[in-house]
């Protein structure tokens, strides 16, 4: 049996944020590849009507868990549904619940539920400060405590340029970011007033999310340097690479939303700087780094550093780094055999550094079109609906633009050195080098998973090809029109000048 498995025989683990993208590949590789746990106790929330062991039936019914199902059709024995909420005190467990997991649990991975979109600039819900502090309190009562995880996100110090493996100072302390949020509620701020507010306290962060993160790691170096703790950070998880389907996603938000916008022909250009890095990573690598880190952090209970928690950035490095004008030619090359069926128009894009010419041609390629298409659908007897679509994706733009025009580095040495650490079994077991990716092969495995799993797009590539050739057709007619009304216009000015 190879070391990683041996850690983990006969250990119970507790997860919170099982549900989510990371969460569920988490879940269903230890399942399927590490017999020996005893069982996984998951963090599920009631949610819309459904109970905890409801929402549990239904993650485990989705596709991905099919080649588990196949291997161990018995693997929900070994789920354990705990109903709670990480937004709320105790992360809302029961007394009993609580003693359960601090008398059975050994190995801990805590992720706290992702911001929306329309709370990042909103101050009210701090998520993850909140919720690392209770997940301190359950590891210190804990009675065989071997491992804890703090999954965070590699943007957590966006600030900076050059990422370390590090703790970086407190924004702000515990007791701050709770009295700014009973100043908030005690004032009964409107949105926008709070969103004003909010921008204030950020400074140079861009988001609550990204600044939240950064308290919960300084709260985490210090008040919990005692315990076998670590904090985990990765970029954007695209989808799946290999296990357990190639390309799985179930998800569309971040990068695969613009890319389907891309691919259905609404999205045009992007304010993207196309020499910066562009930071991805596969979804199934994240969990088996994610795995070998809990590993590692029990062997560094007695670590060299005392004062610092060890912190992985799993992330490409120099050696093998994929930046946004190689991500784009290796996406346009294989469009038009996958492209979605249901695409409106032509499916091309470029990148604009420039924030006065993005805005400039967001206008002309993006909000008119959106007019005139709505134009015709009321012409037509139909519901308008692109420029509602065209708010969205300002509001997307928006959110997105800082981390689309800075660029990044990110110091990996605790990660590779993890990885050189192993055993030839244990890399087998969970492959997760960044050096040796080939990026244009995940890109496809992974848009490719987009179409399948997340759009439901099963047609061919015959039929896909066919229907590029017809946008194709449309939009060089288009062109052709519009330069013929160009140059009118100008023959037309030339003699007005005459």
């Amino acid at each position: 049996m190879s070391g990683i498995r041996q850690f983990y025989e006969g250990e119970n683990l507790f997860i919170t944020g099982g549900t989510g993208f990371i969460g569920k590949i988490l879940v269903e590789k230890f399942l399927r590849d590490f017999p020996e746990i005893r069982n996984i106790y998951l963090l599920i929330r009631v949610k819309r009507g459904k109970t905890a062991h409801e929402r549990l039936d239904e993650l485990t019914n989705l596709p991905m868990f099919e080649p588990l199902r196949k291997v161990n059709p018995d693997f929900l024995r070994k789920l354990i549904p705990i109903c709670g909420d990480a937004t709320k005190p105790g992360l809302g467990i029961s007394d009993q619940d609580r003693e359960l997991i601090i008398k059975e649990v050994s190995i801990i991975f805590h992720a706290a539920a992702s911001t929306r979109f329309d709370e990042l600039l909103r101050f009210s819900v701090p998520i993850n400060v909140n919720s690392v502090m209770e997940i301190m309190s359950i590891c210190r009562e804990c009675t065989n405590l071997k491992a804890a995880v703090y999954v965070s996100t590699a943007f957590s110090q966006c600030i900076y340029g050059n990422i370390k493996e590090k703790v970086y100072s407190l924004p702000m302390s515990y007791e701050e970011i709770n009295n700014t949020v009973q100043i908030i509620k005690r004032r009964n701020l409107s949105k926008e007033d709070e969103v004003a507010f909010t921008k204030i306290l950020l400074g140079n962060f861009p988001n609550t999310y990204v600044f939240t993160k950064s308290i919960a790691e300084g709260l985490l170096n210090e008040r919990a340097k005692d315990l076998p703790f670590s904090i985990f950070r990765f970029p954007i998880a695209l989808a799946t690479y290999k296990e357990p389907l190639p390309g799985w996603i179930d998800t569309i938000q971040g990068l695969n939303q613009a890319m389907v916008g891309v691919g259905l022909g609404i999205i045009r250009l992007f304010n993207v700087d196309g020499n910066a890095n562009l930071h991805v990573v596969p979804a199934d690598w994240t969990c088996n780094a994610l795995i070998g880190t809990a590993y590692e952090t029990d062997t560094f209970k007695n670590r060299e550093n005392p004062d610092e928690l060890p912190v992985y950035n799993y992330a490409a490095n120099e050696n093998n780094i994929l930046t946004w004008n190689k991500y784009r030619p290796i996406t346009l090359k294989y469009t038009p055999h996958m492209m979605p069926i249901k695409a409106v128009y032509y499916p091309y894009y470029f990148f604009i550094k420039s924030a006065r010419l993005f805005t400039f041609l967001h206008f002309i390629l993006h909000f008119l079109p959106a007019i005139l298409g709505d134009v015709v659908l009321r012409i037509s007897g139909r519901k308008p609906i692109l420029h509602k679509v065209f708010k969205k994706g300002n509001k997307f733009i928006k959110v997105t633009k800082f981390f689309t025009l800075w660029n990044w580095t990110f110091e990996s040495k605790m990660v590779q050195s993890m990885w050189n650490k192993l055993s030839e079994a244990d890399k087998r077991l969970i492959p997760f080098d960044l050096t040796h990716i080939d990026w244009e092969d995940f890109t496809v495995q992974a848009w490719q998973g987009t179409l399948t799993y997340a759009l439901k797009d099963y047609a061919s590539s015959e039929e896909r090809f066919n229907k590029f050739k017809r946008l194709q057709k449309i939009h060089r007619t288009i062109q052709i029109l519009v330069a013929a009304i160009i140059i009118w216009f100008i023959w037309k000015l030339y003699l007005v000048l005459l």
